[in-house]
């Protein structure tokens, strides 16, 4: 039964390195994911090697993590607001947060001050009787009311963020990315909330010292389970730890307006974002013949489908008109320079990044109402 929690622990530590690694024009909100599950993956190891009785094995593994579990709330709090307000931004009031953190390094550290037989009767009590290390005093607090307090103030996190969360995911309905997003968020919102509701209910039993341990040791297994669950998510939308920013009225001379109406855009890290399209324009990428979306997305380190979605939203268009219409832009040059009183039209379309003048004229044609032979009269 124990070994769920092992596979809990060992899927939640790969989960943190995929969230840490991985490159996201929302970092932030990423790191404070990545941090949540790293915490509830020490919490699942040190639950398999305690109540399965391994602490023999890793004595080391016993005090000190009370402290990382105390930060629970921190980053739950944190990675919701950076997600909706997509910034984040340090506030004193934050400090809050940090309370059952320093009541339990205080404990943890009064612990570790006193004479080396204290630490070993804990230690000792643990392994030969697991089911009631609940019980164990530090100075401050029992475990069993640091558990309570703990979840206390996930709970309080988590509530004190739903009324942001409901204005939120009515924002965007008709974008199928957010639509994605919000279902995220309100299913982790809704784990993490029934997760912290049963941690207290079981810390509450503990200390009245109500004997439902048979039963009740199954009930972390259980919210392990459906943790790690919701955390498969972002491996197979990547999109939510992009975040999904406040929306902004554009002002871009290259906004597309529709019916005389200025959109409201959604900038996914815009200024980040069009700026390394501004250096790969540069560089006349776009004059590759294999510039495609997944080659640009890649230089640009974000999913394809996030770029071709920010495309969209900032101009209006398509990744391919995108490309084209920097094409057409340099086609033009070329044609107003008198590149084609040396070169032919084959070339041209070459040198523009098509395979042929067909399909360059095509283009050409689309995008600025005559053929290329036209165009040239018309400068003439």
């Amino acid at each position: 039964m124990y070994n769920i929690l092992l596979i809990a622990s060992i899927f939640g530590f790969v989960l943190t390195t995929l969230l840490f690694l991985k490159k996201s024009t929302q970092p932030k909100a990423t790191i404070f994911l990545g941090s949540f599950y790293f915490l509830l993956s020490v919490y699942a190891l040190q639950a398999y090697i305690i109540d399965g009785g391994h602490l023999t094995l890793c004595s080391w593994f016993f005090l000190w993590p009370l402290m990382l579990y105390n930060l629970f709330a921190v980053p739950i709090y944190f990675y919701f607001e950076t997600i909706i307000a997509d910034e984040f931004k340090w506030k004193k009031r934050y400090l809050i947060l940090f309370i059952p953190f320093v009541l339990s390094m205080i404990d943890a550290g009064y612990i570790y001050l006193q004479p080396d037989g204290v630490y070993e009767n804990m230690l000792h009590n643990a392994l030969t009787d697991p089911k009631n290390r609940l019980h164990v005093s530090y100075w401050l607090l029992d475990l069993d009311q640091h558990m309570l307090m703990r979840h206390l103030w996930q709970l309080g996190a988590l509530l004190v963020i739903l009324p942001k969360l409901l204005v939120f995911i009515k924002v965007g309905t008709t974008d199928g990315l957010k639509v994605i997003l919000n279902k995220w968020l309100l299913i982790f919102w809704s784990g993490l909330s029934l997760f912290a509701i049963f941690a207290i209910f079981y810390a509450v039993v503990n200390m009245l010292a109500v004997n439902i341990f048979e039963w009740g040791s199954l009930l972390p297994i259980i919210l392990y389970l459906v943790m790690f669950s919701i955390g498969v998510f972002p491996i197979y939308f990547p999109t939510i730890l992009r975040g999904f920013p406040k929306p902004v009225k554009s002002t871009q001379e290259e906004a597309i307006e529709t019916n005389n109406v200025t959109d409201l855009k959604y900038g996914l890290e815009e200024p980040e974002i069009r700026s390394k399209l501004e250096v790969l324009n540069k560089r006349k990428s776009f004059l590759q013949q294999d510039y495609t979306v997944t080659k640009c997305a890649s230089e640009l380190h974000i999913p394809s489908h996030h770029l071709s979605y920010f495309i969209k939203q900032y101009y209006g268009i398509s990744f391919t008109a995108y490309k084209n219409n920097l094409r057409m832009e340099h086609a033009k040059e070329l044609m107003d320079t008198g590149f084609l009183n040396e070169n032919t039209m084959e070339a041209l379309a070459w040198t523009c990044g098509f395979a042929n003048r067909s399909s360059f004229s095509k283009v050409f044609k689309i995008a600025t109402n005559h053929s290329p032979s036209e165009y040239i009269q018309l400068g003439k």
